[in-house]
């Protein structure tokens, strides 16, 4: 049809359904017009914005076998297959009993409301399918049921995830949005990372067409176009062209497959791993080790490999590595601190934002394997992701060169972190506490002796007493100070918990 219609390129974006996408793909060969993959997927609007019914998004050139794109659209399937039998239901119920060969006439694919209207107008009971959505079926009359919409912006993700460009549908029949409104919809969109919007569209006015160019142009957005056509033979629409003199330039095409390209090709422009090996000053003896850890489930859902891992396991191992190699620093440099205060520390160490920079002095992102998706949506300095990737780093460096290897490039790169840390207020010196406390209500100065040793040379205990009035108390601990500070913070807890203890008469 297409061909005979003189067409240069087509797209066919079904509702919430690939499968016309797919029997082209397989059956196109390599006459005009070129195609494009395509779809239309339901979704609720962002928050802040109330709507009717659902925001379209349009997905133009992914890949029809992804995995998470069919997911998604048999979950919104699922939803339409629910929701027809009670549209069906609530007709019969206003005398409009339709007979399941009705259906069956429309065709395959995915039912909705269109073949519904279309039944009605072969049985008799609507004069065309607008009038069965004026009467029956559009959002608010008495058959009309809501469906399940994915979120705005897991759409978009799912869309670019799968390699595709997502496009805003036929933004002035969102109605009863008003411009400033409109403006400011597509503003957020294009935060969400919504690459393009339909400009050229058969119910859009002229004025309406110059306004969403003004949209494409101020928020660098790609312009795109459809004619709608639903082969029905009542529509002054036909395939490629509508009413009047409407027609979608070939520049659309172009200027969308040119994004694609330049989307692919940017995808796989990894940075060389021997330039992060010698950032690192370490050399991985398994290779593959390193690109697992490189690699984000974003990249891997992408791959035809199902032997290929992502870097989430890594990721388990080298938090609990890096909260090691943390804690053994910490305690190192800070003797005298009591487990709740060195739990507070090391979890400002290696937190978040604070694991993320350390990846971003690595320039990690540029050696990231990232979906397309996902690194044309700014994964490369996305927190999270850095993150993450620099734990499973770690953790690949513990499995190929054993936990002093892994050790020895934290420590070179939690140095300059653990100098900037003190000792926190509350884990001040018990010695001083105590004598502060002792002096200021009784007048004395607490008594410290050694009572003992234990242990080889290089792994001693030693025991300390400190008295104070009647208190006593002894402490332990790998060095004569950290002992003493042990006995004083056992005598603290004591003169503190008592009544204040007399002094000698």
């Amino acid at each position: 049809m297409a061909r005979k219609a003189g067409l240069s390129a087509i797209s066919i974006t079904d509702h919430d359904s690939i499968e016309g996408v797919k029997q082209i793909g397989a059956d196109n060969g390599s006459e005009p017009p070129r195609f494009l993959t395509g779809v239309e997927i339901s979704t609720a609007p962002p928050s802040g914005y109330r709507l009717p019914g659902s925001l379209h998004l349009l997905g133009y050139g992914f890949d029809p076998s992804d995995a998470g794109l069919n997911r998604a659209l048999k979950r919104l399937q699922a939803a339409r297959a629910r929701r027809n039998p009670e549209i069906l239901e609530r007709l019969s119920a206003l005398g409009i009993d339709l007979p399941q060969t009705a259906l069956a006439a429309d065709g395959g694919g995915q039912t909705g409301r269109p073949h519904i209207a279309r039944a009605m107008v072969r049985c008799g009971f609507a004069e065309s399918i607008d009038d069965a959505f004026d009467r029956f079926l559009g959002t608010g009359k008495p058959a009309y049921v809501d469906k399940y919409r994915i979120p705005c912006a897991e759409a978009v993700h799912t869309i670019q995830a799968a390699g595709g460009l997502a496009v805003l549908a036929h933004p002035f029949l969102l109605q009863p949005l008003d411009i400033d409104t409109l403006f400011r919809l597509v503003a957020d969109l294009k935060t969400l990372g919504m690459d393009g919007i339909e400009v050229f569209y058969p119910e859009h006015s002229r004025e309406q067409t110059e306004v969403g160019l003004e949209l494409a142009n101020r928020f660098d957005l790609l312009v795109t176009g459809g004619t709608d056509f639903h082969g029905d033979p009542t529509s002054d629409i036909e395939i490629g062209s509508g009413a009047g003199d409407f027609f979608v330039p070939i520049s659309v095409y172009n200027a969308l497959a040119a994004a694609l390209k330049t989307t692919t090709e940017s995808g796989a422009d990894f940075g060389p791993l021997p330039q992060l090996e010698q950032r690192l000053s370490y050399l991985f003896e398994d290779r593959l080790l390193l690109e697992e850890a490189l690699s984000h489930s974003s990249f891997v859902h992408e791959q035809e490999n199902p032997a290929m891992r992502s870097n989430e396991r890594l990721e388990f191992l080298g938090d609990a590595v890096l909260n090691l190699a943390a804690g053994h620093l910490l305690m190192a440099r800070f003797e005298d601190i009591p487990e709740g205060p060195l739990s507070r520390m090391r979890a400002h160490l290696v937190n978040e934002s604070q694991v993320a920079n350390l990846a971003r002095r690595l320039d990690l992102g540029r050696y990231l394997r990232l979906g397309k998706g996902e690194r044309r949506s700014g994964g490369p300095e996305k927190r999270s992701i850095l993150a993450d990737a620099y734990e499973a780093l770690i953790g690949a460096i513990y499995l190929d060169g054993g936990f002093g290897a892994a050790f020895q490039i934290l420590q070179s790169h939690l140095k300059p972190l653990l100098a900037k840390l003190s000792a926190p207020a509350e884990s001040a010196d018990y010695k001083s506490r105590l004598q502060e406390t002792a002096q200021g209500q009784l007048g004395e100065v607490p008594a410290y002796r050694m009572v003992g040793e234990s242990g080889p040379d290089h792994d001693k205990t030693f025991r300390v007493e400190v008295c104070v009035a009647d208190i006593c108390e002894e402490g332990t601990g790998k060095s004569k100070k950290t002992a003493e500070q042990d006995a004083a913070r056992k005598a603290l807890n004591r003169f503190c918990s008592d009544d204040p203890p007399a002094t000698a008469s």
